[in-house]
């Protein structure tokens, strides 16, 4: 097969809905993980692995994956590695074994390389440059290059995304976990500022191992649109709701914006919502599946530097699943309103916290000693309260002058089909609206 017949191929290949991989895959998850057209808004995930480091499948299974049910753009951010160079593949276990078939029958035998080395299958693994032709297409979808800047300090680990980086940040180390994510959220901001490219990093997981605490965040020093953190994140094992010890991400993500604004009077820490997905070969609540968190961008034009500075300027959204069909915030107003789905029931909430709120926290005096990680100090319980809240599709929050920042959730009463927790229904977050410092 010549090289530019099997491009076509590929191209067709993934283009159509209904392409080989597709029936691998539950039905339920076909059906919720494509987001309704809305234009000048942009479906995309900055968090996912593939064959380069700790995922199940080769990139271009993962790519197809996204590819085929709607998605915009996606960020391959494998651990300390960008897609380039030679690397071959071990395929030693059952489940990588069920990959390599998919990823033959797919992409076809003469595209898979292959060799045996001591009794074991390896395959040498496609550079983003090799095999991105397949995939990209105008105002339809575009990779973002990237990586998870991979650092440790002591038994915490530190996970950093690099978006829209020129090449690869070697982990930047610290005496402590303040320093580590600042050296590394700099060096990417610095690759940024070298190269005259937007890029920015965002914390991955703060609950992971339960490493990275609210005062850590509070800390960070980053220049306006430099500073971003998972508030979500699908991965089952980083404890995206806390423990009796710990904080929801969530909750987390409304002290550190309280701190940072009304006490230290510096630049917002955006939100954002990932997959972290790693395994695409068996699905359910214990596995790491795609498809669970993304964010929704508005920008002109579909290419990696427009989404990297509109996601800079805070211009998205974070959803498991709700879209917004239109969404205004500035001079203190926020209003949006929900694109239904038939049958699903809305609560729309504004959350914020008002000036004069106690900001002093305390330090958790019931945590036992063998508790696992860093507990963040206990703070006031109105940061981060509702402000207002009503059911419906559409809703309209003016401020009043004296809260600190308000920011929009919205809360349906669909279930995920394939959810982090059982239960979780699907829902959407807007950035914060700051109105006083």
């Amino acid at each position: 097969m010549s090289s530019k017949l099997r491009h076509l191929l590929m191209g067709l290949l993934v283009i159509g809905s209904s392409a080989i991989f597709a029936h691998e895959v539950k039905s339920q998850q076909d059906e919720t993980t494509r987001t309704p057209v809305v234009p000048g808004w942009w479906k995309g995930n900055t968090h996912t692995h593939t064959w380069w480091s700790d995922g199940d499948s080769p990139p271009e299974s993962v790519s197809a994956w996204y590819r085929e049910r709607g998605y915009n753009f996606l960020v391959l951010s494998d651990h300390n590695r960008m897609q380039e160079g030679e690397f071959w593949y071990p395929v030693n276990s059952e489940p990588k074994k069920i990959a390599l078939e998919r990823y033959i029958a797919k992409f076809g035998a003469d595209w898979v390389e292959t060799r045996e080395r001591d009794g074991i299958t390896e395959v040498k693994l496609k550079t983003l440059d090799e095999f991105r032709s397949f995939f990209e297409a105008k105002n339809e979808f575009i990779f973002i290059r990237g990586m998870e800047i991979t650092d440790r300090f002591e038994k915490h680990p530190i996970h950093l995304n690099g978006v829209n980086l020129e090449k690869a940040i070697v982990p930047q180390g610290g005496s402590s976990i303040p320093e580590m994510l600042q050296k590394n959220v700099d060096a990417v901001v610095d690759q940024g500022r070298r190269s005259g490219r937007p890029m920015f990093a965002h914390v991955n997981h703060p609950n992971f191992y339960y490493a990275i605490t609210a005062e850590d965040l509070i800390a960070l020093e980053h220049a306006a649109g430099d500073g971003f953190v998972e508030m979500y994140n699908g991965h089952s094992g980083v404890r995206n709701y806390g423990d009796d010890h710990h904080p929801p991400m969530e909750r987390m993500w409304d002290i550190v914006l309280t701190k940072r604004l009304a006490e230290r009077k510096t630049t917002v820490l955006f939100g954002i919502a990932t997959d972290d997905a790693h395994e695409y070969t068996a699905w359910g609540l214990r596995e790491v599946n795609p498809g669970r968190g993304w964010v929704m961008v508005r920008s002109a034009r579909l290419t990696p530097d427009s989404i990297t500075r509109a996601m800079k300027q805070g211009n998205f959204y974070n959803s498991t699943g709700v879209t917004l069909k239109t969404l205004q915030m500035g001079n203190g107003v926020i209003e949006l309103e929900v694109l239904p789905e038939k049958g699903v029931d809305y609560t729309i909430e504004f959350i914020g916290t008002k000036v004069g709120t106690a900001l002093e926290g305390r330090e958790k005096s019931d945590v036992p000693a063998d508790a696992p990680g860093r507990a963040t100090r206990v703070y006031d319980a109105n940061i981060g309260i509702t402000l207002a809240s009503s059911k419906g599709t559409k809703a309209r929050y003016v401020a009043q002058g004296d809260e600190i920042y308000v920011r929009a959730r919205i809360v349906s009463s669909k279930l995920h089909s394939n959810p982090y927790a059982a239960g979780d229904r699907e829902m959407a977050w807007t950035q914060p609206l700051v109105i006083s410092k």
